[in-house]
């Protein structure tokens, strides 16, 4: 599933293509992709607003609509999903769930094999983002900030981190790479964390996002994202050499999510045994 940084790589590739044309007609060829609407109700709503800018929250991708009123229309690309902005006179790929045509000339096309994306019209946008937690790259988002919210979490921080409404944006890759690069395995509890792993935290969460976005996210070619130069150094490398201490990097299971770990440079957190004592 695209991440933080495959999302804003869409989006800053979208913005640029999109800003300030006025939708003029569209088609909908599966309509779970904008629903609870109804695809002539999408239609109505969209048809004729001025795209006045292109963002990203979360793993959302924004667009204000300007009309009337102001509208908003959010796309979550899930597994498979991705926009593209191509001339209007192009042939509709099957896969296409959503095109938009606009006043440029340009056509906006919703391309999604699996069909678990979704594009959501709202009023207010805290009713489609409301719920996402802390932007990782916003002014923010401050170690202080993740010291507070973190420990007074019991969960495993791996767990915790993948939680869309503490941290919003974070995925299974990106995660996986933050937690090795500060050497903390993705089973420690994240209220067992110290002031110091939490300044390290914030600086690898940010340090590797803008990595990231700086190389266009990661491409593992299923067409999400494509070029994107970004080279996981733990994430989908199990059986591999870690780069930093040169041991097998494992693949674990951690909150049904395929996890990878350096057994040395992030040992698996120490249990406390109950003794007979501890029974009584």
């Amino acid at each position: 599933m695209p991440e933080l940084p495959e999302v804003q790589a869409t989006v800053d590739y979208v913005r640029e293509r999109v800003e300030g044309a006025t939708i003029v007609r569209g088609h909908v060829s599966w309509a779970r992709t904008v629903s609870p609407q109804a695809p002539a109700a999408f239609l109505h709503q969209i048809t004729g607003t001025k795209i006045s800018s292109v963002f990203r929250r979360g793993k959302y991708i924004g667009m204000r609509l300007d009309s009337q009123s102001p509208l908003y229309l959010f796309t979550h690309l899930r597994m498979s999903g991705s926009l593209d902005v191509i001339p209007t006179d192009f042939e509709i790929d099957r896969h296409d769930r959503v095109c938009l045509e606009l006043d440029s000339g340009k056509s906006i096309r919703f391309n999604d094999t699996r069909k678990f994306g979704r594009m959501t019209l709202c009023e207010d946008p805290d009713d489609v983002v409301g719920h996402l937690g802390l932007e990782p790259l916003a002014p923010s988002c401050t170690p202080a900030a993740l010291h507070m919210i973190l420990s007074q979490k019991s969960g495993r921080i791996k767990p915790v981190l993948l939680d869309q409404t503490v941290i919003a944006g974070l995925g299974n890759i990106y995660v996986d790479e933050v937690l090795w690069k500060i050497k903390v395995h993705p089973l420690t509890r994240a209220s067992s964390l110290s002031a110091e792993h939490f300044l390290k935290l914030h600086k690898a969460i940010q340090e590797t996002l803008i990595e990231a976005i700086e190389k266009l996210g990661c491409d593992f070619g299923d067409g999400v994202v494509d070029g994107g130069m970004y080279k996981p150094r733990v994430y989908g490398r199990e059986e591999k050499k870690c780069s930093r201490c040169r041991d097998t990097i494992m693949r674990i299971v951690v909150g049904q999510r395929g996890t990878h770990v350096c057994p040395t440079c992030q040992p698996t957190p120490r249990t406390r045994r109950r003794t007979l004592r501890d029974k009584r």
